[in-house]
């Protein structure tokens, strides 16, 4: 069957992993992904709680993108293990399901990558996920060339 004749509904579902800077440019980015799962690691929602004080853009996305957050958080009751829907909180915008990093990972780096770095734990994640899912496409959106760059690198 060529990739042509396969239906959006018969692929699997991305998983999008977001950088701080994305969230931190575009808010509502959680909701520009139709179909597609979203993955948040915690790293991600620790730099977005050391961007959200002052009066800048910056700072003031960093505390809009937290209330849309908490809004989509709260918009399920009890476990949020197989995901947090998207379609209540985005009136219908996205389809997909917001993951938040609930465990410890331990990625499998290498050792020249220091695992103190931010970035670099966004990048054992990805590399976790992958692992974790491997019939889907794991993807990293950033806004950080470097970033991008190491992700290509490594796969």
């Amino acid at each position: 069957m060529s990739e042509q004749t396969v239906s959006s509904a018969d692929r699997p579902h991305k998983i999008f992993v977001l950088d701080t800077n994305v969230l931190l440019h575009d808010p509502s980015s959680v909701y520009r992904f139709e179909e597609h799962d979203l993955f948040l690691p915690m790293m991600t929602l620790e730099e977005l709680d050391s961007h959200k004080k002052g009066i800048s853009e910056i700072a003031r996305n960093a505390r809009q993108v937290t209330r849309m957050l908490d809004e989509i958080i709260n918009s399920v009751d009890g476990q949020m293990d197989c995901g947090v829907p998207l379609s209540g909180p985005s009136r219908k915008l996205a389809s997909g399901r917001l993951f938040l990093q609930t465990e410890a990972i331990a990625g499998a780096l290498p050792a020249a990558l220091p695992t103190a770095k931010a970035d670099n734990q966004i990048l054992a994640v990805l590399i976790h996920l992958q692992r974790q899912y491997p019939d889907r496409p794991v993807i990293l959106v950033s806004k950080d060339i470097n970033m991008r760059i190491k992700a290509r690198t490594l796969g």
